[in-house]
């Protein structure tokens, strides 16, 4: 899973009358809105500092879903529903089998994020993706 380092920033803001730094430092305080702003003041100069996240991608699942592909563990191949006792899938069940479950109980959610595994059969084509007719 994708992990988010956090770091500071500063940026500097000045004028030359009292005027033209607040209409500069609101400014920057509104492109910077959604990172924590704070500011402090020395005359005519307002620094302002902010947070920086940056998503750091640790695996193949991770750049899937940067890339807007999310798939979950009843959707590969490995994953094992459930079977009624006349063979045919429970459909109301939400665990199924699979070796490479997280935890190592060889059970995982049917709604889970799928685990690198089945990434790595995409990537090197031992799974195929295909559009649902």
């Amino acid at each position: 899973m994708a992990r988010v380092e956090s770091y500071q920033q500063y940026a500097i803001v000045s004028g030359d009358s009292a005027q033209q730094l607040t209409d500069r430092l609101n400014k920057k305080l509104n492109q910077l809105r959604k990172k924590q702003p704070t500011v402090t003041f020395e005359g005519l100069i307002a620094r302002i500092s902010y947070t920086e996240d940056e998503r750091i991608l640790e695996d193949v699942s991770d750049e899937y879903e940067a890339a807007g592909i999310k798939l979950t563990c009843q959707m590969c191949p490995l994953f094992r529903p459930m079977l009624k006792l006349d063979g045919t899938i429970d459909k109301r069940a939400k665990w199924g089998g699979c070796d490479y479950a997280l935890g190592g109980h060889g059970q995982t959610c049917k709604t889970s994020r799928a685990c690198n595994r089945l990434f790595e059969m995409i990537n090197s084509g031992e799974v195929e993706l295909c559009l649902a007719d």
